[in-house]
């Protein structure tokens, strides 16, 4: 589940819900609501070789960035701004005055795969009888975080994991508030398990 010595964390769930957009849906303010910045593309079911079934698989992906202070960033800051001092080193101080402030980025996945099919239920007793068809959906979600320096690249990238050890423990408490908040959304999504009664 967890590795405490890497700034990179991981779990899964089995749910079954109605609806894997729903769940989808859910999935998406969950990243709203905890200050990841992501792109939300729909979900699309698609033709299973099984008739009377569809399967699914897609990905948000999001990032959250807080700043830091580099190591020795009072002297980068320093030395910047001595060699801002004459004019032909301008550009190479700037450039180490910016290195003393780093951008460090929590990065999340949250993967869905699944199947949809079509579920028969009935209920029979002495005035009536009915029958209900429903559509139901198991899922695997998994949740998969990681944390270190920002890419300068487009897209929700870092350049490697982070090896700062205040970093990962930050990290280890942050996946853990997100798996007790989607151990809480989780269940609102899925379907009551129903037992047969022989």
């Amino acid at each position: 589940m967890t590795n405490i010595k890497k700034a990179q964390f991981s779990i899964k769930w089995d749910v079954r819900t109605g609806s894997p957009r729903k769940l989808w849906r859910a999935l998406h303010d969950f990243l709203d609501d905890n200050g990841f910045e992501h792109k939300y593309e729909e979900v699309e079911p698609r033709d299973s070789p099984i008739e009377g079934t569809a399967i699914f698989s897609s990905t948000l992906a999001g990032q959250r960035d807080h700043k830091k202070r580099a190591p020795f960033w009072i002297l980068r800051i320093l030395i910047g701004c001595l060699l801002c001092l004459t004019i032909i080193l301008i550009p190479l101080g700037l450039a180490l005055i910016r290195s003393s402030i780093k951008t460090i980025r929590t990065w999340v996945r949250i993967s869905v795969e699944g199947e949809v099919y079509r579920a028969r239920g009935t209920d029979i007793n002495t005035a009536h009888a009915a029958e209900v068809l429903d559509v139901v959906a198991d899922t695997r979600v998994t949740l998969d975080v990681q944390a270190g320096e920002a890419s300068k690249d487009s897209g929700y990238k870092i350049k490697g994991l982070t090896e700062d050890k205040r970093e990962i423990q930050k990290l280890g408490h942050e996946f853990q508030e997100l798996k007790h908040e989607l151990d809480k959304l989780l269940p609102k999504v899925s379907l009551p398990r129903v037992e047969s009664s022989d």
